[in-house]
């Protein structure tokens, strides 16, 4: 109970700070806005509080003692996977200069991928019984290669976190002109609080009841940027193509487009398993069900989670017909080019009725902080199971009292180290978050994907491996340089690793025999 307490009392701290000095609060984001939103925050750490394991020592801590329902399971990777740079990035890409509905291609991949998932790897990590995809590779390849894949595990999710973060961020900017590093701390704050109080049971909970909140943001915000438009869908359909927003299908086989539908069933179908798979940010929830049948209706429910894009998409779409109609200042239009993920916060916070605006800016924070505890609670059993205990031996004979203890200090460390990223991040945004936040983990989830496969085979020894993540990450230096669309980073990073280890074990295992 102490911890709610703090928490009231840090919430009541932060609140009085942005309402008294941010000039757009105190215009434009009402009393009744902050109470919204202050019963979000306070509301979703106390029922977390209240679900969280009682006990269960390490296995509690970080699988929840594989004993959660699978529908909640499935809610909190939802919530995991769309974070900000759905519900922020997608209506901001359709609104930029260029934009249209061709990312909705990507949905395509994102369903593919948790099909693969299902019946490729979930079955093998269950019966391994395991706390991480790493611990599979550890069964399979051995300790160094483990190791290694826990670093670039650690490398790729601090840098994709620190992005979502920011997009968090940048939503409390806008709905309350306080600056970007004070509104970091803010949400970091709160992450890392829901993270501690109870560790991967209390972040699925809080997670599940993000979900409903953000979708039902998500719903309303689609709601009433078509009620705000004279003549209602019609003229929203007939504005947008009018101005080439409708594109859907692209059939380009330039490598350099981003959003293509070879993009979207080749290269997302990639990225999407790889998250699946071996990002423990998601595959930690997958490991927290009963059992395999449960845990495959979780995966496969998730895929249900594309239709928040689509609805967000077509939020971008009404925001387009409603500011052909009622043009933006030149001023907020210079912002807006400058710092594009802020049209959606913008409107919500200018143009929706209070009440309305204070639940769709509560589901742009459920978004982000669903996000940011996952990946809290990943880190926290990465470095502490993983990497710690294989560095530091001492780990494995201490009590699974003071292993929480520890996994806890963890928590709140990657949580400052996230906030750093994420202002640093801030000065590097001028392409938009949604392509920011793929690019980031761009260079090493293929090397991950490609691991993951070889351990399946059990092929493959430690220095073909990291011969093969050395040469995959220059051929995505490479690909990146050239200007290749990221989502191919994916496969040809996961190619690469894979032939360059397998060829060494070939020739390694015919040397022996010789």
């Amino acid at each position: 109970m102490k911890k709610i307490v703090s928490l009231i009392v840090f919430l009541s701290l932060s609140t009085s700070l942005l309402a008294n000095n941010g000039e757009v609060a105190s215009g434009k984001f009402s009393i009744l806005n902050w109470l919204i939103l202050a019963v979000f925050l306070i509301g979703t750490t106390i029922i977390g509080e209240r679900l969280k394991t009682k006990g269960g020592g390490v296995d509690g801590f970080f699988r929840g003692g594989r004993n959660l329902p699978w529908w909640s399971v499935s809610l909190s990777l939802i919530a995991t996977k769309t974070s900000v740079s759905t519900f922020i990035a997608v209506p901001a890409f359709v609104f930029s200069m260029q934009g249209n509905l061709t990312y909705l291609q990507m949905t395509f991949g994102f369903a593919l991928g948790n099909i693969l998932m299902i019946f490729i790897l979930l079955k093998e990590y269950y019966q391994d019984n395991i706390y991480s995809p790493y611990d599979f590779i550890q069964n399979r390849l051995g300790i160094k290669t483990s190791q290694l894949a826990r670093v670039f595990f650690t490398i790729g999710a601090t840098m994709s976190q620190g992005v979502r973060l920011l997009g968090t961020a940048l939503v409390l900017s806008v709905i309350t002109g306080q600056d970007t590093l004070i509104c970091i701390l803010i949400i970091t704050g709160f992450a890392v609080t829901w993270s501690y109080i109870g560790g991967i049971t209390t972040v699925i909970w809080t997670d599940a009841i993000q979900f409903i909140i953000f979708f039902i943001g998500a719903v309303f915000a689609l709601f009433f940027a078509i009620g705000d438009i004279p003549g209602g869908v019609g003229e929203m359909i007939s504005i947008a193509d009018q101005k080439a927003k409708l594109a859907l299908i692209d059939l380009t086989l330039d490598p350099h487009k981003t959003y293509t539908l070879w993009v979207g069933i080749l290269g997302c179908t990639f990225f999407e398993f790889g998250s699946n798979a071996i990002d423990q940010v998601v595959t930690q929830r997958a490991l927290c069900c009963k059992n395999l049948k449960e845990a495959r209706k979780a995966v496969g429910f998730s895929a249900l989670g594309i239709l928040t894009t689509w609805i967000l998409a077509f939020v971008g779409i009404g925001l387009v017909a409603y500011y052909h109609i009622n043009p933006l200042s030149p001023e907020v239009a210079a912002s807006i080019v400058a710092e594009p993920d802020r049209i959606f916060p913008y409107y919500v916070i200018n143009q929706l009725p209070n009440g309305i605006s204070g639940i769709i800016i509560a589901a742009m924070f459920a978004a982000g902080i669903s996000t940011l505890d996952s990946a809290l609670t990943a880190l926290s059993q990465t470095s502490v199971m993983g990497i710690g205990s294989h560095a530091f031996p001492s780990v494995k004979a201490m009590s699974e009292k003071k292993v929480i203890k520890i996994s806890r200090i963890a928590i709140i460390i990657w949580g400052i180290i996230l906030a750093l990223l994420a202002y640093i991040f801030s000065h590097f945004q001028g392409g938009g978050l949604l392509a920011l936040g793929f690019k980031v983990p761009g260079y090493v989830y293929g090397v991950l994907i490609g691991v993951a496969f070889l351990a399946l085979m059990r092929k493959g020894t430690f220095e073909g491996i990291l011969l093969g993540a050395f040469l995959a990450i220059m051929t995505v230096a490479w690909l990146h340089f050239e200007g290749i669309s990221f989502f191919w980073w994916f496969p040809a990073g996961a190619a690469v690793v894979m032939i360059t280890a397998l060829v060494q074990w070939h020739f390694s295992n015919k040397k022996k025999t010789n």
